[in-house]
C-alpha cells in the first residue's frame, strides 16, 4: 500500500539516518498537485520553496560578486543607509525598536534587516550572493547588528531573547498586546519565514530550532496564535536546515498535533514509528514505576530482616547498661574515691558498693522504679543501693510520690513500640526525666514500694 503523505518536496527522512529514514526509492511516486493550504493535505508550494532554501537555491546562477556591490554587508557596517526609507542600521535599533506602529505599517524595512538570496516585494533590496554570504559570516561587527535586529523583531512580536549564544526565547512581558498583533496581522508570517532563512544563511543557523520549538509550543500545547498555526507546519518547521533538529521538531508537533489523523507533515510510516516509540517510553515508565515498588517492598524486608536480628542483640546490651548504671549509682557519692577492691569490683563489670551476687534483673527493677535515666543516676541521695533494695524509703527523702515512675516507662515502651527500627536505640536510653531532670535534678523517689514487675524485655520493645 503506497503512503499517500510522501512529499517528493521533502528530503527529512531520506539520509542521516537516526532509524526513521525511508528508502529513496519511495519519494519517485508523484503526490497529489496540491498547491493550495488547507486542513487535510500539505501545502506543497510551501514545501517545495523549503526544500529550494535549505538545498542553496540550486536553480539560482548568480555571477561573480566584486566586493564594491555588497549592499547588505555594507549596510550592517553601517555605511549605507536602507532604501527607500533612507534609515541607517543604528537608527533602526534605536528610533524603531519599540516603534511598533512603524513596524507593522512599513514594509519596506523587513528585506534590509534580513537578507536573502531570494528576490522581495521591495525591488530596491539587494539579494545577497555567496561572497557576501562569507564575507558577512567573518564579520563580528555585522552579525553582532544582526542580532540586535533580531532582538528588536522578536520585541515586535512578544518575544524575548534568553540567550544570545544559544538563540533560546521565551515570552516577553508584553506577549499577549503583541500576540493579538500577530493574530490580526497575518503578513507577519512572512516576515518570520524571512527572519528564519536570514537566520540560516548568516551564521545563526542554531537559533532557527529554538524560534520554531516556541511557535510549536504556543500554537499546540497552549493553544495560542491560532492564526500562525499553519505557517508555522508548513513553513516555519521546514525552514530549519539542521535535519536531526527538524525530525525532532516534527515528532514534536506529531505529539501535541490533534487529531493525530490530520497530520500531514510527514509519511504514514514515520507516524507509525512515532507510535511505537511513544508507546514503548510509556510502558518504560510503568515497568520502572513498578520495578521501584518491587525494589521498594523489597528494601523493607530486607530492614525488617535486620530489625530483628538487632532486637536479637538488644538483650546483651541492655546487661552492659545495667552494669553501667550500677556503676553509676555506687559513684554517685565520689567517683575518685575508689579502692583496688573497688577496682576490681568494676573489672568485673560490677557496682563497687554492690555486691558481686546481687541480681542485674533487681538492680534493673530499682532503676525503673525510681525513674533514674542514664548520666542522673549520681544525683540520687541514696548511698547504698542494697538499703533501698531492703527498704522503699531513702531517709531524708520527701513523701510525696514521684511522677511517672512505672507509668512513664510504659508509655516510653508504648511509643518505643511504634518505632520498631529504632528497637536499638530504644533499648540503650532509658525513658527520658521529667522537665526538672532535664536541669540535673531529680524528682526524688518513691515513698512506696510499687507493686512487684517483671522486668521489662527488651525484645517486647521491638516487637
Amino acid at each position: 500500500m503506497e503512503d499517500d503523505l510522501l512529499c517528493e518536496y521533502d528530503s527529512t527522512w531520506d539520509t542521516e539516518s537516526d532509524g526513521d529514514e525511508l528508502e529513496h526509492s519511495g519519494r519517485s511516486r508523484k503526490t497529489r498537485p496540491a498547491f493550495w493550504s488547507n486542513s487535510s493535505s500539505r501545502n506543497l508550494r510551501a514545501a517545495k520553496d523549503m526544500q529550494n532554501y535549505r538545498h542553496g537555491y540550486p536553480n539560482i546562477n548568480e555571477e561573480e560578486c566584486p566586493e564594491e556591490r555588497m549592499t547588505n554587508l555594507k549596510f550592517y557596517l553601517n555605511e549605507i543607509k536602507s532604501s527607500p526609507d533612507d534609515v541607517s542600521i543604528e537608527t533602526f535599533h534605536t528610533e524603531w525598536r519599540t516603534d511598533y506602529k512603524r513596524l507593522e505599517r512599513v514594509h519596506s524595512y523587513i528585506q534590509w534587516l534580513f537578507p536573502l538570496r531570494e528576490p522581495g516585494v521591495n525591488y530596491m533590496a539587494a539579494e545577497l550572493t555567496k561572497k557576501e554570504i562569507q564575507a558577512f559570516r567573518e564579520s563580528e561587527e555585522a552579525k553582532s547588528r544582526l542580532l540586535d535586529s533580531y532582538e528588536l523583531m522578536l520585541g515586535f512580536y512578544g518575544l524575548q531573547l534568553q540567550n544570545r549564544e544559544t538563540g533560546e526565547v521565551k515570552r516577553a512581558d508584553n506577549w499577549r498586546e503583541r500576540f493579538a498583533n500577530l493574530e490580526r496581522n497575518m503578513h507577519n508570517n512572512l516576515r518570520i519565514t524571512r527572519i528564519l532563512k536570514s537566520l540560516g544563511e548568516l551564521g545563526f543557523e542554531h537559533f532557527q530550532a529554538p524560534l520554531v520549538r516556541f511557535f510549536l509550543e504556543e500554537t499546540l500545547v497552549r493553544k495560542t496564535l491560532s492564526s500562525v498555526k499553519r505557517s508555522v507546519l508548513d513553513y516555519f518547521l521546514f525552514a530549519v536546515r539542521d535535519k536531526r533538529e527538524r525530525r525532532k521538531l516534527v515528532r514534536f508537533a506529531f505529539q501535541h498535533f490533534e487529531p493525530k489523523d490530520k497530520f500531514v507533515w510527514c509519511p504514514r510510516k514515520i507516524q507509525k514509528r512515532f507510535k511505537k516509540k511513544s508507546e514503548k517510553r510509556q510502558n518504560s515508565v510503568v515497568l520502572s514505576g513498578e520495578s521501584a515498588a518491587n525494589e521498594d517492598s523489597r528494601y523493607k524486608s530486607k530492614d525488617g530482616e535486620a530489625d530483628a536480628k538487632h532486637c536479637k542483640s538488644t538483650a546483651d546490651i541492655t546487661d552492659v547498661k545495667k552494669q553501667e548504671d550500677g556503676e553509676s549509682v555506687s559513684g554517685a557519692e565520689d567517683p575518685e574515691k575508689h579502692t583496688e577492691t573497688d577496682e576490681q569490683h568494676l573489672n568485673n563489670g560490677q557496682s563497687a558498693d554492690v555486691p558481686a551476687d546481687t541480681p542485674d534483673e533487681d538492680l534493673q527493677n530499682l532503676a525503673n522504679n525510681n525513674n533514674i535515666s542514664e548520666g542522673e543516676a549520681g544525683a540520687v541521695d541514696c548511698t547504698d543501693l542494697r538499703d533501698q533494695m531492703d527498704s522503699p524509703v531513702c531517709a531524708g527523702e520527701p513523701t510525696e510520690p514521684a511522677a511517672g515512675s512505672a507509668s512513664g516507662l510504659a508509655s516510653g515502651a508504648s511509643r518505643d513500640r511504634t518505632d520498631s527500627p529504632e528497637c536499638i536505640a530504644s533499648s540503650e536510653t532509658f525513658p527520658q526525666p521529667d522537665s526538672d531532670s532535664r536541669t540535673g535534678e531529680t524528682n526524688g523517689l518513691n515513698h512506696k514500694q510499687p507493686e512487684p514487675e517483671e522486668p521489662m524485655d527488651t525484645l517486647e520493645l521491638c516487637s
